[in-house]
């Protein structure tokens, strides 16, 4: 794992070990699936000079292109009903081990331990709905509703109510890949990173 990876979810521990003693959320985190903070590119020389790892892997649908599985959305909606009710632990078992996270703003992270899953689920500050869904291969495109979340690190505030989208890999019954995507479905997915709206 890169430095920069470790870096992260060392990061994301942390969150997780100070929303486990209780403290609030913290107000610039990650909503389910947005980064409050505009991470998107000023322009196309800036989307360009983008890092590697930041990028969406380029083997990841940035669109639907028929309908959605069933099976996976069950699962995806299950997951969101255990986050919006703030049962993190619940919420952070629908994640497989290993899977994949990628948020915005993150390269992908590689989870492989139980700290990890929970540490991602609280990276998540506020709720959502499935607004929409649809299906892209094996992979599910979701449209999100952001809702304000119970429990700890709960914070969405001015995010509550925006859209996300997000492309996510069930297997099993469990998410083995969860990726941001952006708002903008037909951008270049070679030039792409992960964005939030601005909020």
């Amino acid at each position: 794992m890169s430095g920069a990876r470790r870096c992260v979810l060392a990061l994301l521990l942390a969150f997780a070990v100070v929303g486990a003693a209780g403290c609030g959320g913290s107000s610039g985190g990650d909503g389910a699936g947005v980064d409050r903070r505009d991470t998107t590119p000023d322009n196309g020389a800036a989307a360009q000079t983008l890092p590697d790892d930041l990028k969406i892997p380029a083997d990841v649908p940035l669109r639907a292109t028929g309908p959605a599985s069933k099976t996976a959305t069950r699962i995806i909606r299950r997951w969101l009903a255990a986050l919006d009710r703030g049962d993190i632990e619940r919420a952070a078992h629908f994640f497989a081990l290993p899977s994949k996270f990628q948020n915005a703003g993150t390269p992908v992270l590689h989870i492989d331990s139980e700290a990890e899953r929970i540490a991602i689920n609280l990276s998540l500050t506020c709720g959502a709905r499935a607004e929409e869904t649809g299906g892209a291969g094996a992979y599910t495109i979701v449209q999100f509703r952001l809702t304000e979340r119970k429990g700890p690190g709960a914070a969405c505030g001015p995010g509550t109510g925006g859209t996300a989208r997000g492309a996510i890999l069930v297997v099993g019954g469990r998410i083995h890949e969860w990726y941001r995507l952006p708002d903008d479905e037909s951008a270049d997915p070679s030039q792409v990173q992960a964005s939030g709206p601005s909020a």
